[in-house]
């Protein structure tokens, strides 16, 4: 066992890293043997204001090598030689297809052989429009006296004039809409120059929104809301 292992460490690879990491590790050594040249010198010429002992430099010199050299030698050869212990043999060491790893990933198959996919979160979802109604409020002078007719559905329309009608009306029409055509209804509303959410129109048409029997949005929330759409 013990050739073996002598075997497998001297291979060309490792030889060379080894080589490689000798000649770092010299180098290293010179470059800490000038650093501690440069500041004996120093030394002399700017704290003591004379020269040093011979032997002070000489120990300064060396010392400085044998650390640059330590730390060169730590930072090549505390690795290894990344050929051990990065990678199994090859024999159970993976997943099946389909199957997780144990290391809180997804798996990469769905055990067919094509990539597993999941829905990208940033795209909004799909919301099926099949038919809009437009409703128009009105207020004020706009509305007959003793009525409630503050809405007009879509461009229904006599003599040139807007048929104009009360909240259980728009009721009646949706619901008759929504069984003729079988489809998903939305009402987009809009405020005739003299109505708003604060006049009687608007009070009333967004306190029975969620009894209307389709979905009621402002121009503005239909737009924002199309624009969202792939």
């Amino acid at each position: 066992m013990l050739a073996i292992s002598f075997t497998d460490f001297f291979t060309e690879a490792n030889i060379a890293a080894l080589a490689k990491g000798a000649l770092a590790v010299a180098g290293g050594f010179l470059a800490g043997y000038l650093l501690g040249m440069l500041l004996g010198y120093g030394f002399d010429k700017m704290v003591v204001k004379r020269d040093s002992p011979h032997g002070l430099h000489k120990v300064m010199r060396y010392t400085c090598g044998l650390i640059v050299a330590i730390i060169v030698a730590l930072l090549m050869f505390r690795g290894g030689s990344g050929s051990d212990g990065q990678g199994g043999d090859g024999t159970g060491g993976g997943a099946k297809p389909g199957e997780t790893t144990g290391t809180g990933t997804e798996p990469t198959s769905n055990g067919t052989g094509t990539p597993a996919t999941k829905p990208d979160p940033a795209t909004p979802p799909k919301i099926q429009i099949d038919e809009v109604i437009l409703l128009k409020v009105f207020g004020g002078a706009d509305v007959q006296a003793d009525t409630n007719n503050y809405f007009q559905l879509g461009d229904e329309a006599m003599d040139g004039r807007a048929v104009k009608i009360d909240l259980n009306g728009v009721k009646d029409r949706v619901s008759t809409k929504a069984k003729l055509t079988k489809s998903n209804l939305i009402i987009i509303y809009d405020f005739a120059p003299t109505a708003s959410t604060r006049t009687s129109g608007g009070i009333l048409l967004l306190e029975a929104k969620n009894s209307l029997g389709a979905t009621l949005l402002s121009a503005e929330e239909y737009q924002k809301l199309r624009a969202k759409q792939p």
